[in-house]
């Protein structure tokens, strides 16, 4: 295994045109169609960057911020912005261009993270390269990544806690609570 890569040469990029096929009952391209194809290419640059099998171990966010038309060409990139021992987390921007004009809009920006497996057969964890930010923007994301992380264990460990208070409450209890979030 290579024991660092660079960020700036993790980039995988894709176009696809967007078909008929693609709209959802409103006439633009399904959210659920732009999930899968983003979960595909971040998996392509995941296992591209440690070199073997990666699965999808969360996904932080994806935001919709315009609406893809359909006969647009949807460019996807992807790219590695921090890895931990055996985890990668995978930044996707998505641009959406009018052919006959070239203009593009930022339509989407997500994030994943991926873990490294030691084959499919035995699903173990494994190390990954260590990943070297060389530029500005790659030190900003690296920095902006360890931020999600530290802020979604802290999420996660807050709404562990707030769940299990419900496991000691009472029907009754339980019942008081309800009416007031209806109100």
């Amino acid at each position: 295994m290579t024991e660092f890569k660079y960020a700036d040469q993790t980039e995988v990029k894709a176009a696809m045109l967007m078909n008929a096929s693609d709209a959802n009952i409103f006439g633009n391209v399904h959210g659920g169609h732009v999930m899968k194809w983003v979960d595909e290419i971040a998996y392509a640059c995941a296992a591209r960057y440690c070199a073997g099998v990666a699965v999808t171990a969360a996904v932080d966010r994806i935001d919709f911020h315009e609406p893809i038309h359909v006969g647009e060409l949807l460019h996807i990139t992807a790219r590695v912005v921090c890895v931990g021992r055996t985890s990668m987390e995978i930044e996707i921007a998505l641009h959406a261009e009018d052919i006959p004009t070239g203009t593009t809009r930022h339509t989407n920006t997500c994030h994943f993270t991926f873990v490294a497996l030691e084959n499919v057969q035995t699903p173990r964890p494994r190390p990954v390269p260590k990943l070297i930010c060389r530029t500005r923007d790659d030190k900003a994301r690296f920095i902006q990544a360890k931020m999600r992380r530290e802020r979604g264990m802290e999420y996660r460990k807050e709404r562990d806690a707030f769940l299990k208070q419900f496991e000691t409450l009472s029907d009754s209890e339980l019942d008081t609570l309800l009416a007031e979030a209806t109100v």
